[in-house]
């Protein structure tokens, strides 16, 4: 009987954790002179397929592209250059497709879900983007334009409160979820033009959103599920 417990306990825990990588946070941190992209929640993070970093985007104070090295490590990416020059840094991580099956969240499309014989409840693909402010100029108000996005409207390093625009697919997006500090609850919604002001901490300032849109011509997936953070470090 308890071992019967204890199975039943793990295969919850494993469809539970399948599901929560789907829901995970994604996000740019500082440590130890590099910026890296950590995937779960703060303070609790989990590991990651490195090959789903996709492409990423690195500003100057005056607004130019710079490079910056994408160094791939044991539990993760991190990224390096002289952070001198470096304003902003934004990564697209392409979390592949997924479905909602009555045995849980499964890491695959509907037509391999199909093939394996799930009844699918839900499908979609999904796509994090992460965006880190190292220093601030008022080029970083520009959109960076990523199908979500959360852009700074003022200098979070100068100021207690911080006002944001999300965008989605360039566009305002009113009622956008807000969650701070990788929560799972929702803290606040934007107004109707995309906007809220926020209260800033000393240290990590982690900002994030996401939505569900409609997808069409794509077989493995009738949704796109996307999600954006914004982080910097206040001292």
């Amino acid at each position: 009987m308890i071992v019967k417990r204890l199975m039943l306990t793990l295969i919850f825990s494993l469809v539970f954790y399948l599901g929560i990588l789907h829901a995970h946070d994604l996000w740019l941190e500082e440590r130890d002179g590099k910026i890296c992209l950590f995937h779960g929640h703060e303070g609790q993070v989990e590991p990651y397929d490195v090959n789903r970093v996709v492409a990423w985007k690195a500003l100057s104070v005056d607004g130019k592209d710079i490079k910056v090295n994408k160094i791939t490590e044991k539990d993760g990416v991190c990224f390096m250059r002289d952070q001198s020059k470096l304003s902003l840094l934004n990564v697209t991580f392409d979390n592949k497709y997924w479905v909602k099956t009555q045995e849980g969240w499964k890491n695959i499309g509907k037509r391999e879900a199909q093939k394996q014989g799930f009844q699918i409840l839900e499908s979609g693909r999904s796509l994090k983007f992460a965006k880190y402010l190292k220093q601030w100029s008022k080029t970083m108000s520009n959109p960076i334009g990523t199908e979500i996005e959360i852009v700074a409207l003022n200098n979070p390093f100068s100021n207690n409160k911080l006002r944001i625009k999300v965008l989605l697919q360039g566009k305002p997006f009113a009622n956008a979820p807000i969650y701070l500090s990788g929560a799972h609850e929702e803290s606040a919604k934007t107004d109707e033009k995309g906007e809220i002001a926020l209260g800033l901490k000393k240290g990590l300032n982690l900002i994030s959103t996401k939505t569900r849109v409609p997808l069409t011509g794509d077989e493995d997936a009738d949704s796109k599920y996307l999600r954006a953070s914004l982080s910097f470090i206040r001292k």
